[in-house]
């Protein structure tokens, strides 16, 4: 089998077990909420998220706490949870200590043999961020933040990590999914499917300024600066400050 056809089988593979339509919505939900067949998890997460989720004030907080490691795989100690975070595949979800999930964020760990999210001690991720597998896997490290309405997206093969230390402007989107493969003009682009590119590598003590986006197949190095609404296209080297579209140096920190 080529690379393109098995890869565009990895991507049809996911999707038609979302809409198997030989299979009951029940089971489709499971296979969507829970990545899960075990009924004794699917109360367990019905009723936690049914009685703690929308809370508000100091008592949700109180109830998410005590509730909501029962549905992750890790927690640690001191983690805030906002009010209606959403919660799927929680059996792959890793919170460190300290960390704060604010309001309306998704923890989206989705993926068949992914190992899921990994949230490093400290980090904040702020109000409606979006972390979402699609059978890839995405690692924070330690004390980042993350801002408001970003996205972080990671496929099979492109795995988007990150190191301690970043900050994340808000509205910013890092894409770990290839193009799709467009070979053939009869097949619809998500039969044929993506062509992933390796991921995104983002080091320690990097700044992306406020609607950035990051492509896959990227690394980013350490202590570099992203400008606001800046297409990274290319690698960025240590203590590069870049910005624009397209993307241009415009300084090495350590140059001065």
């Amino acid at each position: 089998m080529t690379d393109n056809k098995r890869q565009g089988l990895s991507e049809g593979t996911l999707h038609e077990q979302l809409t198997d339509s030989s299979k009951s919505a029940f089971a489709r939900y499971q296979d969507l909420a829970l990545g899960s067949g075990s009924l004794w998890y699917l109360i367990k997460y019905e009723l936690i998220m049914l009685f703690s989720s929308w809370v508000p004030g100091a008592l949700g907080l109180v109830l998410r706490k005590f509730l909501y490691p029962r549905i992750l795989k890790s927690v640690g100690r001191n983690v805030v949870f906002g009010q209606g975070v959403t919660i799927r595949h929680g059996n792959k979800i890793v919170i460190d200590d300290g960390v704060i999930i604010d309001d309306g964020a998704v923890l989206d760990a989705k993926g068949g043999a992914n190992t899921g999210i990994q949230i490093g001690s400290n980090t904040i991720v702020s109000r409606n961020v979006v972390l979402s597998c699609k059978n890839g896997n995405i690692s924070i490290g330690a004390g980042c933040t993350i801002g408001i309405s970003t996205l972080v997206h990671a496929m099979e093969g492109s795995d988007v990590v990150m190191g301690d230390e970043v900050l994340i402007g808000a509205f910013s989107y890092f894409i770990g999914s290839g193009p799709y493969i467009t070979n053939s003009l009869s097949l619809p682009f998500k039969k044929q499917g993506m062509r992933p590119l390796g991921g995104i590598q983002i080091a320690s003590n990097v700044w992306f300024g406020s609607h950035v986006q990051v492509l896959d197949g990227v690394s980013i190095g350490t202590g570099s600066i992203i400008g606001a609404s800046t297409v990274v296209n290319k690698n960025v080297a240590d203590y590069d400050v870049v910005a624009g579209v397209p993307m241009r140096l415009l300084k090495n920190r350590q140059a001065g």
